[in-house]
């Protein structure tokens, strides 16, 4: 998926990775890190209606299932990302640093490795990069990837961010793609692409994404 603004990426339909055009001359051109947008309300697609999160499961580090009903009561953000993925791994560390200060406050980040992502892959990596406060979630199949898309918000984000957004196809299975859920569980809001993330600006976006 073409996009100069944010570095995006594309899971194509039998797992491999397809990498966009912007992608690649973001890792040429460091510079154009300076485009990436911060983390604010004006990215997100917001849904016309909120709808609930699906019954599924995502798979913890020793493999276990866990239902998405285990953050419920509060918002909290589900953030999809694969280890293959360039824009998700210059993006990754700043993830764990808002995590890191969050600690166990709200709102919580649950990052979900995709296609291609197993739990020693995501360990080994998280050891690679230095990535010390984010568990170790995955979604094997891409299932709930692509069952929590919501095209209308994701053109809406693209719009918002990409002048030329009418040329780059939306996809349901594009990362890194984040995602604010209410504290009843519907999902308010998604945004596909990098984002620059820190603690005050993670924090008021998802309290005003969330407001009732």
């Amino acid at each position: 998926m073409e996009h100069t603004i944010k570095r995006r990426t594309i899971l194509s339909g039998v797992g491999a990775a397809a990498f966009s055009l912007g992608a690649r001359r973001a890792l040429a051109a460091p510079a154009d890190s300076e485009k990436i947008p911060g983390f604010t309300p004006e990215v997100f697609g917001r849904l016309a209606t909120p709808r609930p999160l699906p019954t599924a499961f995502i798979q913890d580090e020793q493999g276990r299932d866990i239902p998405l009903s285990h953050w419920l009561g509060a918002p909290f953000i589900l953030h999809f990302w694969a280890t293959w993925c360039p824009p998700c791994i210059a993006e990754l560390p700043g993830v764990d640093a808002v995590a890191r200060a969050f600690g166990a406050s709200s709102p919580v980040i649950v990052p979900v490795a995709v296609r291609g992502s197993t739990a020693v892959k995501v360990r080994g990596f998280y050891g690679k990069h230095g990535i010390t406060s984010l568990p170790v979630y995955v979604d094997p199949v891409s299932a709930l990837l692509i069952e929590t898309a919501d095209q209308d918000a994701l053109t809406q984000a693209s719009k918002q961010s990409d002048p030329d957004w009418s040329k780059h196809p939306v996809s349901r299975q594009g990362i890194p793609r984040t995602i604010v859920v209410d504290a009843s569980g519907r999902i308010v809001a998604e945004n596909l692409g990098e984002m620059r993330w820190d603690p005050d600006s993670v924090r008021r976006t998802v309290a005003q994404l969330t407001r009732s």
